[in-house]
């Protein structure tokens, strides 16, 4: 149906920030947009992928509605959610799916390993001879374990904990009182806050870990909490791990001493993954694998 050099659009939509790509002819034409989370708001979530196509069409002089797309989309939590974003796109051929593969794909290009993605959210891939097994990446009220708003929520209890004398003052503390304010502002602040603004507190952890044990247990504790998910998922003990994400830089040295010289560096971002599997996607190579 198309040849090798077919231009494509990848499109890695997030819950912060949509970014869109098109290949062609070995030159690649990239923009960023806003925020993309299809279960949170799915008609937001359609508009602003039409604006960014829109934004990629003039920027490419070109119409795009026949160019073969992948999506890799926050929130697509089902298929039939899924199918209905792929009705709403002006595109011909488009295949919507969540975004953990576009993540998965940038990260560890076509080879085997582990993903340990660790943002706002988290979650866990194991890929192994063509098999992909996914944990997490359900929100806050589910899971995300090892996420930087586990951080962030792990810092305001360690700093209740200081209130109450039950735990010692230290650099964490003081950035989260600084931050934030006296024993009721925290409390008013974590009834509140939005899981980003929670997530955000994960900078005042990496910022004080070097000299507040605490910070830095805080840190090793999300570190082992995802390596201990992609083992019960299937890691194998000589497999290369990844860590994605903002977080993933201050959790690869707090792996369990095992899992260390493992680590490798993402072989490219979820944008890349998304393009490339837009490629395998037309050459009729599975998407998922």
């Amino acid at each position: 149906m198309w040849s090798e050099h077919a231009p494509v659009i990848g499109i890695d939509g997030g819950g912060t920030r949509c970014r869109l790509a098109l290949l062609e002819a070995g030159e690649r034409i990239e923009l960023e947009v806003g925020p993309c989370n299809l279960s949170s708001d799915f008609r937001r979530g359609i508009n602003v992928l039409w604006g960014g196509l829109d934004l990629l069409s003039g920027k490419a002089g070109r119409a795009l509605t026949d160019v073969p797309t992948y999506c890799g989309l926050a929130g697509v939590v089902s298929d039939a959610l899924a199918r209905e974003a792929e009705a709403a796109l002006p595109l011909t051929h488009v295949k919507v799916a969540e975004d953990r593969f576009c993540a998965v794909e940038g990260a560890l290009g076509p080879g085997n390993g582990c993903v340990l993605h660790s943002g706002t959210g988290s979650f866990v891939a194991v890929r192994d001879n063509g098999t992909l097994r996914f944990a997490g990446g359900w929100g806050a009220r589910l899971g995300d374990d090892g996420s930087a708003f586990e951080v962030g929520r792990a810092a305001l209890r360690h700093t209740m904990a200081v209130f109450e004398c039950r735990a010692a003052e230290g650099w964490l503390s003081r950035a989260i009182r600084e931050r934030i304010g006296d024993r009721a502002a925290v409390i008013h602040f974590a009834a509140g806050a939005s899981t980003e603004e929670v997530a955000a507190l994960a900078r005042l952890v990496t910022e004080a870990a070097a000299n507040d044990p605490a910070a830095d247990g805080i840190l090793i504790n999300s570190a082992e909490q995802l390596y201990d998910v992609a083992k019960e998922i299937g890691l194998s003990q000589d497999a290369p791990i990844c860590l994605t994400g903002g977080l993933g830089p201050y959790l690869a040295s707090r792996l369990p001493e095992r899992a260390r010289h493992r680590v490798i560096e993402p072989v490219g971002t979820p944008l890349d993954g998304a393009l490339s599997l837009a490629q395998r996607w037309i050459s009729g190579v599975t998407w998922n694998a």
